[in-house]
């Protein structure tokens, strides 16, 4: 069983972070052993909203599900060759829990990273990380360029 913290980037911050992911993802698995407390974390992320995620669950990854449960901030998703994905929401994170393919875990990501950009994932017992999309850095970095002037 693999699993993830998810945690979603204040765009204000997103510039910062390109280039520096190592840092967050340090700061983000310590995150994940203190249950969405630490002040860092409320710093540079943004709180989770319901409405959001359940749009991008349900709408965007249920539709490929056989079965969808659905109960006070946890989804249980299965499917019957990919497997289950087991999805609990807390104010700043979402904890991801996948048994079965990798594919789940594309799907899920796909999923997200479709409703915002600035999702990212630690995956702490492999020691992997990363954007859920893939960051377009010549536009951050233009961006980043006109606000230092």
């Amino acid at each position: 069983m693999r699993s993830y913290g998810i945690y979603k980037v204040k765009e204000m911050y997103q510039p910062f972070v390109i280039g520096r992911e190592r840092l967050l993802y340090d700061l983000l698995k310590e995150d994940g052993q203190h249950d969405d407390s630490m002040q860092e974390v409320h710093y540079l992320c943004d709180p989770l909203v319901g409405d959001e995620i359940d749009e991008a669950i349900i709408s965007n990854l249920g539709k490929g599900f056989t079965s969808i449960e659905q109960r006070e901030g946890e989804y249980k998703l299965t499917h019957p060759v990919k497997g289950s994905i087991l999805i609990s929401l807390s104010s700043y994170a979402l904890n991801v829990f996948c048994d079965g393919s990798r594919m789940l875990d594309l799907d899920l990501f796909v999923a997200l990273s479709g409703s915002d950009d600035r999702f990212f994932a630690v995956m702490d017992e492999k020691g992997e990380w990363g954007w859920l999309k893939p960051v377009k850095y010549t536009d951050l970095r233009l961006n980043e360029e006109a606000a230092i002037f």
